[in-house]
């Protein structure tokens, strides 16, 4: 089972430690097998604008862009099929280590000094597209942390569980551990007072919840013609 620390705190409040969550849940039967922090790396990645962009001299696919980081002019070469003045996307600066293990450095690309490199997500371990540069859509400041403006920052728990544990699949599960010994509160996820009756209506069968305090919600389909 895995979940991140704030996929949890949307479930529950506390304020230890991580390393200290760690033992607990292990201390409460759950064995913690990793903690990972996620996007440790990524300080030196930024949100930039692109300026102006241009065609390379000495290379048919390449573009020479220039990049505003927070008043800081840069010449970056790209090759990214989607890379155009005014885009805002994401800057890693000299001396940044991606997750794939590239460290970005200052170098001459076809004769052109590139001053950094623009990132798709899968550059920076986001998501799996590489299709182009990302592309970044609201209200962001130009030389601003990316990790800090996406709100990347967060801390990966692997829990190994065993077979009689069934409840702590879920993050709620985790959540209802934590709450038994912080004494914290735990958020439900679902506001029953909007979820639709159920009424049978239509069904060949009808479903009663004798105890809504413990069990608010109950769904049943039926399934026909099914040949195993």
């Amino acid at each position: 089972m895995k979940f991140t620390i704030n996929w949890l705190k949307q479930y529950t409040n506390f304020d230890l430690e991580t390393d200290d969550l760690a033992e607990r849940l292990t201390m409460a039967g759950l064995e913690v097998e990793a903690v990972n922090n996620l996007f440790h790396g990524l300080d030196q990645v930024k949100v930039a604008e692109v300026m102006t962009v241009e065609k390379h001299p000495d290379a048919d696919r390449l573009f020479l862009c220039q990049v505003d980081v927070a008043g800081e002019k840069r010449s970056v070469v790209c090759g990214a099929p989607n890379v155009r003045a005014g885009l805002i996307t994401a800057l890693a600066l000299p001396g940044t280590e991606l997750p794939s293990g590239l460290v970005v450095r200052e170098s001459k690309i076809r004769g052109i000094l590139s001053q950094g490199m623009l990132c798709s997500e899968k550059d920076l371990g986001i998501s799996e597209d590489h299709s182009g540069i990302m592309e970044l859509a609201g209200d962001y400041r130009s030389g601003q942390q990316l990790v800090q403006a996406l709100d990347l920052k967060d801390t990966l728990i692997e829990v190994d569980l065993t077979p009689n544990r069934p409840d702590c699949t879920s993050v709620i599960g985790i959540a209802r551990e934590v709450t038994a010994f912080t004494g914290g509160d735990l958020y439900r996820p679902v506001n029953h007072a909007m979820l639709p009756e159920l009424t049978g209506e239509h069904g060949e069968f009808s479903v009663k919840v004798e105890a809504p305090d413990h069990c608010p919600r109950y769904a049943a389909r039926l399934l026909k013609n099914v040949r195993i």
